[in-house]
């Protein structure tokens, strides 16, 4: 998905909620500037401002970035919807799950020395490491795991990823 159509999605949820970009500012606590170069695909957004996004907007994340009634059992490793790269492509988000669910599944891959941010969201998350080592920060503590090593991350509370392996992270999370 390219910024240009993530921030036309987020502009046309805006306008059908009846809410300014002011509105959307003061729900999220981003700021106006900063929604604006969103809507017009100028900037790529953190994954966590995109669940701010959609929780002002009251939507699921999946209609934002992959807006669909298809409810598939199985999506193929090739089939996977990603997100915007971040972090200059060296951080990549994508969804093991379509549609709206009451789930969603995120696979998460960052290259070697690489830090996912997220101040925080409304769902809480239980994820495992697939592949190499990575830092986690949930809060104020500080965790090393390991391939097979799994982490549950309650709602709303700031975390960090950072691959300190010698090759790519890959994580796995559930997201509810």
């Amino acid at each position: 998905m390219t910024d240009e159509i993530l921030g036309e999605r987020i502009k046309t949820i805006r306008k059908q909620r009846g809410m300014t970009l002011q509105n959307l500012a003061d729900e999220t606590g981003l700021s106006i500037a900063f929604i604006s170069k969103v809507e017009r695909g100028l900037t790529s957004p953190t994954f966590s401002a995109i669940l701010q996004i959609c929780k002002a907007l009251e939507v699921d994340l999946t209609d934002v970035v992959q807006p669909s009634e298809i409810k598939r059992s199985v999506i193929k490793k090739d089939e996977r919807i990603q997100m915007s790269p971040l972090a200059d492509g060296r951080i990549k988000h994508e969804f093991g799950t379509e549609g709206s669910r009451k789930m969603k599944g995120l696979w998460i891959t960052l290259e070697k020395g690489t830090t996912d941010i997220s101040r925080g969201h409304p769902e809480d998350e239980l994820g495992v490491v697939i592949k190499g080592r990575l830092e986690v920060t949930v809060g104020k503590d500080a965790y090393v795991l390991e391939e097979g090593d799994t982490l549950y991350i309650e709602a709303t509370v700031q975390h960090s990823l950072t691959n300190i392996g010698d090759e790519e992270c890959i994580c796995f999370f559930a997201i509810c």
